[in-house]
């Protein structure tokens, strides 16, 4: 049996299928695995037995549905490897690495300069990763890859287009620069679909295998997952909502259009209108609690915010029916003003359901688990646990 970073990599191996299957979900039963490979279920019974005796998969508990004998929980082998996950945020940078069993075994962040560089980023994330990875007793270049997730939508070969909310990152190969410092696999995506990952992994979604996120932050963003897939696009720009143009003569976005639905419900422009109405400026989370705590003023933003965003997503389900709406990000911390404001607004702007069957086409609404960032960071450690994204292999790193 070959290691485990070759049956991570090898994208046709039967044994390589099951391995990705176990750490997409971190323990599977072996009916689930049949199910999400597609082997046949004697060919799953040899492989698992030929990973446990070379100790790649682990026995690590049992599952029972109520009927019959419990099923064996199987599970990657927590010492087989690392991979760790990287948000490249606005002023700052967090690093988390994990197990093979979902363990975080790190969690840190540190603050840059706002106008930092790509190539600062990939030097102190290089230097974080080689000082945690010493504490955790391994060497960096042993890290099964390395996720990347960022504010902007990312190329199929990692080149950064527009939007981010690093701008002069844009046309950057983000994918070059890491590979050159780092020495492993690297993986790279858009931040809110690194969100969708880490729902369907620890969250919200999981079970779920189709379903759209739209992220209410500072930005907008979203997710389109179909058959457990995110979907990406031609080129890299799918469920880039918050620049869905509602009114060509609207206020101007920061995209260069007019209009756009990140300039009427997006946290950066909500923030402006606060401080322009009441004389200083406030921060997302003091937006937020005020909101919560039903300051008539932002109570109003947030009532006009939800309009517009339920306007988006009716859009958004007129063209894509998904069965469920995961709602992420700051604003969904506001709680009821802001979700049911969204849903009554969804009802007005959505295809309506026949009068026979109300409940047909009527989709499910799940606010996400994840607070903060901690979707994105994880989602990132999600990119190499389910192997999207991949761009660049291994290189020697930079002395």
């Amino acid at each position: 049996m070959v290691g485990i970073r070759e049956l991570f990599e090898d994208q046709t191996a039967p044994a390589g299928r099951i391995v990705r299957a176990i750490a997409a979900i971190g323990s599977a039963t072996a009916t689930q695995l049949v199910k999400s490979t597609g082997l046949a279920r004697s060919t799953v019974s040899t492989l698992l037995t030929e990973l446990k005796d070379s100790g790649v998969v682990l026995d690590v508990d049992t599952k029972s549905n109520g009927f019959g004998r419990p099923s064996q929980l199987l599970s990657l082998n927590p010492a087989a490897g690392r991979c760790a996950g990287v948000l490249l945020g606005l002023g700052e940078i967090r690093i988390a690495i994990c197990d093979l069993a979902h363990t975080v075994l790190s969690d840190i962040w540190f603050a840059m300069d706002t106008d930092y560089t790509p190539d600062d980023a990939a030097r102190c994330v290089r230097a974080s990763l080689e000082e945690q990875c010493a504490l955790l007793g391994v060497d960096m270049s042993e890290l099964l890859g390395v996720g990347l997730a960022i504010s902007a939508p990312v190329s199929y070969d990692g080149e950064i287009l527009n939007g981010s909310i690093l701008p002069t990152w844009c046309g950057t190969n983000i994918a070059n620069v890491f590979s050159e410092q780092l020495g492993c696999p690297i993986h790279v995506e858009n931040e809110s679909h690194c969100g969708a990952l880490a729902e369907m992994t620890w969250g919200a979604a999981v079970g779920e295998t189709n379903f759209v996120l739209f992220k209410f932050d500072l930005g907008i963003g979203g997710a389109i997952v179909i058959n457990s897939t995110v979907q990406r696009g031609a080129h890299g720009y799918a469920a880039e909502f918050g620049h869905m143009s509602l009114d060509p003569r609207g206020p101007l976005c920061r995209c260069g259009n007019r209009g756009c639905l990140e300039t009427f419900a997006g946290g950066f422009q909500l923030l402006r209108y606060a401080e322009q109405s009441f004389g200083a400026p406030v921060s997302i989370e003091q937006f937020v609690e005020r909101a919560r705590n039903g300051d008539p003023g932002y109570a109003r933003l947030v009532d006009d915010a939800a309009e517009m965003a339920g306007w988006g997503m009716g859009i958004a389900f007129t063209i894509l029916n998904p069965p469920l709406f995961i709602i992420a990000g700051k604003l969904a911390e506001v709680g009821e003003s802001f979700i049911d404001g969204l849903e009554r607004s969804f009802a007005r702007h959505s295809v309506a359901p026949p009068a026979h069957s109300p409940e047909k086409r009527k989709p499910r609404f799940v606010v996400g688990t994840f607070r903060g960032n901690d979707d994105t960071v994880m989602g990132a450690v999600a990119l190499v646990l389910r192997q999207h994204g991949r761009i660049a292999n291994e290189a020697s790193p930079v002395s």
